[in-house]
């Protein structure tokens, strides 16, 4: 089993410096003010580790994909603990000639078997992604279409 460490360094008031063992820094913030709060920082981390995947399985597909973006949303809980009850990513995949049985199963890939950010968050999560294909070089790209999937027991 692989370990991972994290180091935590309070800074005053609620914000903190976080240090992995590779010597990465990341300031947090619990009111907000100054820098992330730890919530936002886990839906980064989500939508990091799945764009992550989708693009070394579209570079694996041999898909010529030139820009990638995703945004997320969640709602927390009303009461303590305020955790995630539903998150939505929203892929937007810009490449020449993508085929969209391929973005989707990138994505569902990510999702359903290799993101292991996503697979730490409660079961109990709504879960919802949705994708557009760009042509490069444009901005539009039509409304965003539901990714179909069976999320992971």
């Amino acid at each position: 089993m692989a370990t991972v460490t994290t180091q935590l360094k309070w800074n005053g008031e609620l914000q903190f410096t976080g240090k992995t063992a590779k010597g990465f820094e990341t300031v947090m913030d619990g009111n907000t003010a100054v820098a992330a709060s730890p919530m936002e920082l886990l839906l980064e981390a989500t939508g990091g580790c799945s764009a992550i995947d989708v693009v070394l399985i579209l570079q694996k597909m041999r898909l010529n994909l030139t820009h990638l973006e995703v945004s997320l949303e969640g709602a927390r809980n009303e009461t303590e603990p305020k955790y995630y009850t539903t998150m939505t990513m929203r892929f937007d995949v810009w490449g020449d000639d993508l085929s969209e049985d391929k973005v989707v199963r990138a994505i569902n890939l990510s999702i359903g078997k290799y993101c292991s950010v996503f697979h730490s968050l409660r079961k109990d999560m709504q879960f919802g992604a949705e994708y557009r294909i760009h042509v490069p070089g444009t901005e539009a790209a039509g409304e965003y279409q539901t990714v179909a999937f069976t999320a992971p027991e």
